[in-house]
């Protein structure tokens, strides 16, 4: 979860006030870290277990303390969800920004305003409770497969308010094509793979990289690789697509 740019927008003063309450709440922290098994213990103050979680790689280290706070949640609801949303503002961050390029329609404040909710869902959500590695990418995942899909449903919505705007509806058209392309990128991914001509391991990363929006260093974070690896596998595996695409049966 690497640290993101700082600014004025409206995640970025949520930010703020968050860490000034969990910049009061040292006695219940010392009480939540007291009673953690090992590694909430290494961090004297909330906001150190923050920057940490912001700073580090997706990976082992990671998915202990998130395995230790989901597990604590239940003593200090409000706590411990304040400290994620801090260690993810980064994520959120990043998905707002590239949401609201794409849906302008959308005022960044819903944006955010949603980005924050799902967030929240995912962590309390079984699947993530059960989850036992890769606890960083997971959460990151869906809740970037959650927004854009309530950002493309909310842009549907808002499309015929908008049809006598010329610009408006030119803007529409692109969102409109986008969302086309992508669907029928995904149809033929998933008929490559019932054909046996992709395998599941290449067809989760390409979902991920050219659907989901996940960039190749957070792939390669949590996969124990060099972003170089990552995009060399890419460019074979594009090269193959580019192959089959050209292949009829592969595209019926």
């Amino acid at each position: 979860m690497p640290s993101g740019p700082c600014c004025r927008c409206l995640l970025c003063r949520i930010e703020t006030e968050l860490s000034a309450d969990l910049r009061s709440s040292g006695a219940r922290y010392a009480a939540l870290r007291g009673s953690a098994p090992n590694g909430l213990r290494s961090f004297a103050s909330p906001l150190d277990l923050a920057s940490h979680l912001k700073a580090t790689q997706a990976g082992p280290s990671s998915d202990d303390l998130l395995r230790e706070l989901l597990a604590a949640r239940p003593a200090e609801p409000q706590l411990v969800e304040t400290l994620l949303i801090v260690a993810f503002v980064p994520v959120l961050h990043g998905t707002v920004r590239r949401i609201a390029k794409r849906q302008s329609r959308l005022s960044r404040a819903d944006i955010v305003q949603e980005a924050v909710s799902v967030f929240l869902q995912v962590l309390r959500s079984g699947q993530t409770r059960k989850r036992e590695s890769h606890l960083a990418f997971a959460i990151s995942r869906a809740v970037k497969r959650q927004l854009f899909a309530w950002a493309a449903r909310e842009g549907a919505v808002l499309e015929p308010a908008s049809r006598t705007d010329p610009a408006a509806r030119s803007e529409a058209g692109d969102d409109n094509e986008i969302m086309e392309r992508h669907a029928a990128l995904r149809h033929f991914l998933h008929r490559c793979l019932a054909n046996g001509l992709l395998n599941e391991a290449e067809l989760d990363l390409l979902i991920q990289l050219k659907l989901d929006g996940n960039t190749g260093e957070e792939i390669a974070e949590t996969n124990s690789l060099t972003a170089n690896a990552v995009r060399q596998r890419m460019k074979r595996l594009l090269a193959k697509l580019r192959r089959l695409a050209g292949s009829a049966p592969a595209a019926s």
